[in-house]
């Protein structure tokens, strides 16, 4: 099982060990696995399939803050601190995982001695995140949408010679929520990257034609 780079668990051995103090699910594409607000009462530590997660705006819309994948473990941090879910994680991919309750990972984690490492994780996925929002604000919708083409494609597509194909496809307006942009300014700038070739979609999927170009443009200024 891969390793996302957000995990706390450094060691591919710990991952292994948390895997089997948990009890094996399934969420098909689409289904909410945490809600925003609930209480934190087990993790999700994923092996196969990716998710997004959110927050709910001011304004009652659903802002999506992230995607992650295997290796990765989901709700750790209200666990941990005996909070609610600070944010909605929902299947984006048919997901495979392992359930474990509060109770066994705060055991695991205390036996471990891993609180620091737990907490560092924790600051730096917030911290990521709100420097993400401060970057994207400075920027143009067009640089905004080609860094997060960039990331999902990193994130979850898969290299087929120049090709990256990401095999689902995000809704225009779930896109507009993540970058901070309007759906009308999304669908704007996605119509450019394809009359440039850069992209091409089709129905639950996208294709980066050209990634060194959609690079350079996600480096530029607004």
């Amino acid at each position: 099982m891969p390793k996302d780079a957000t995990s706390p668990l450094e060691d591919e051995d710990q991952l292994l060990e948390l895997e089997r103090l948990g009890t094996p699910v399934t969420f098909p594409a689409g289904r909410v696995i945490f809600t925003e607000g609930h209480p934190s009462h087990t993790v999700l530590l994923i092996k196969e399939g990716h998710v997004t997660v959110g927050k709910v705006d001011e304004d009652g819309s659903e802002i999506l803050l992230a995607t992650r994948g295997p290796g990765v473990v989901l709700g750790d941090e209200g666990v941990l601190m005996s909070e609610p879910r600070s944010a909605t994680v929902r299947a984006l991919t048919d997901v495979s995982g392992v359930d474990i309750t509060a109770s066994d990972l705060i055991e695991f984690v205390n036996e471990r001695r891993l609180w620091p490492e737990m907490y560092r994780s924790a600051v730096k996925r917030r911290r990521e995140s709100d420097e993400e929002r401060v970057l994207l604000a400075r920027h143009s919708v067009k640089v905004r949408l080609a860094r997060w083409l960039v990331n999902v494609a990193d994130e979850m597509g898969e290299q087929t010679g120049t090709n990256w194909l990401i095999d689902i496809t995000f809704s225009q307006q779930d896109i507009a929520n993540r970058i901070g942009a309007s759906r009308e300014g999304v669908a704007a700038a996605l119509r450019h990257f394809r009359e440039e070739g850069l992209v091409s979609t089709g129905r639950h999927t996208l294709t980066v034609h050209d990634m060194h170009a959609l690079r350079a443009t996600a480096q530029l200024d607004g």
